[in-house]
């Protein structure tokens, strides 16, 4: 037998009877419902069923209203006006309250389980955080929530505190994760422009071609105290520094001397091939650029390091003739923009390693997420949202290209660092 396409309804089922009586009850005025507005109505009946799911609770404790039991250890003691998170906003609602019915000492008042449920930090900061990241400033959100209801918490300064307070925990935890038992074979470190500071960031890439956000720091400028900072907190966390890595790093200096202090100055470095050739283009005429990104290109695309070095040679005495700043800058630090043709490595795997465009991409995102966010009442609240819109953006990382290749890097990683031959 065919199964209807339309889904099951969870929740409370009523019969006909039962809908009737419902509407007797309740006995909505259309008119003004139309006239009003349904969101209102609705936003009203959200919280009379919240109400009526207190009472509930107070029935099952007390008993039924006027009734007499002797039996009963809690009783009745009127209503007061209490709060409950809907739609992302705190809105007033009507709070029976029950007592113990003796109470030699101690607090008589019993808390219900319902208004504590409905009460709950994460129905507040899941729809806030998740607001503030796709672009809704803190003086905006009031109009976002849901309307009907009176409101309260959904002021900027409140709105404000709110994000920072339900952003915190999880940035904690990402902090202090431990990297024990995790194996990556790649990790790509570079420093971003965000806003007015600099931000150094570690991305992982495992066996499978699984990404990780591993770490951040945010600094005034990419300097070597920084980035030791950030590698030593990757150590203590359990990174394994006896272990061969590649290092893909955008050709910083201090990068790169960060990285040989804490793994050795044996460690595998490719240094970005874009950032390389934008930094050649820099000291070209405008009219070569374009013809020395395609000569440089070639060369890096060529399938072996021998190959690879001949046309670069070929390239830096054409480049001497326009520039020799421009030669020089192709010839510091080029064999490290060569590694992955050294380590035997070609295809998609080298196109994706070749820069890093994979850190670069995530903080495209992280800016877009942090687009609403412009103001800081310190730099440890500008860590925490740049870390918070990181770990946002690492839900949507993807499996990295050409991943297949990654045992035989790991394998002439090892074997670099033995001193022995690679494929």
């Amino acid at each position: 037998m065919r199964k209807s396409s339309t889904p099951s309804r969870a929740g409370v089922k009523v019969s006909a009877k039962e809908r009737e009586q419902l509407i007797d009850v309740l006995r909505p005025n259309i008119k003004q419902v139309v006239k009003e507005g349904v969101d209102k109505y609705i936003g009203n009946g959200t919280r009379f069923l919240l109400e009526l799911l207190m009472h509930t609770e107070a029935r099952e404790l007390c008993g039924k209203v006027y009734s007499r039991s002797e039996g009963r250890k809690m009783v009745r003691w009127g209503t007061e006006k209490g709060t409950g998170l809907i739609g992302g906003a705190k809105s007033l609602v009507e709070r029976p309250r029950v007592r113990l019915k003796r109470c030699l000492g101690g607090e008589a008042e019993v808390q219900l389980e319902t208004y504590k449920a409905m009460n709950r930090s994460e129905l507040l900061d899941g729809p806030l955080v998740a607001a503030i990241l796709s672009g809704v400033s803190s003086r905006n959100y009031e109009n976002i929530v849901l309307r009907g209801l009176e409101a309260r918490g959904v002021k900027r300064s409140t709105v404000s505190r709110n994000g920072i307070a339900a952003t915190k925990p999880s940035v904690d935890e990402f902090r202090k994760e431990s990297l024990k038992g995790y194996d990556p074979v790649v990790l790509i470190l570079d420093g971003i422009h965000v806003g007015k500071c600099q931000v150094i960031a570690c991305i992982g890439v495992d066996m499978w071609g699984r990404k990780r956000a591993l770490g951040v720091r945010v600094g005034a400028t990419e300097n070597e105290i920084v980035c030791r900072d950030l590698i030593r907190d990757l150590i203590e966390r359990g990174l394994n520094s006896q272990t061969a890595y590649l290092f893909v790093v955008d050709g910083s200096k201090a990068l790169i001397a960060a990285i040989r202090a804490a793994f050795g100055q044996d460690a595998a470095i490719q240094r970005c091939q874009e950032h390389k050739i934008r930094d050649i283009q820099g000291y070209v005429p405008v009219k070569f650029r374009h013809q020395f990104r395609e000569k440089l290109q070639a060369a890096y695309n060529e399938k072996t390091e021998k190959q690879a070095l001949k046309r670069l040679a070929q390239i830096r005495i054409e480049l001497s003739l326009i520039s020799e700043n421009a030669a020089n800058a192709l010839t510091e630090g080029m064999y490290e923009t060569l590694t992955l043709h050294r380590l035997g490595i070609t295809g998609l795997l080298r196109a994706s390693l070749r820069t890093t465009n994979i850190i670069e991409s995530a903080f495209s995102s992280v800016r877009r997420y942090m687009g609403r966010v412009t103001r800081f009442r310190d730099e440890a609240q500008r860590e925490l949202w740049i870390t918070r819109s990181l770990i946002e953006t690492q839900r949507h990382f993807r499996v990295l290209r050409g991943y297949r290749q990654l045992r035989k890097l790991r394998n002439n990683l090892q074997n670099n660092r033995e001193g022995g031959h690679h494929a």
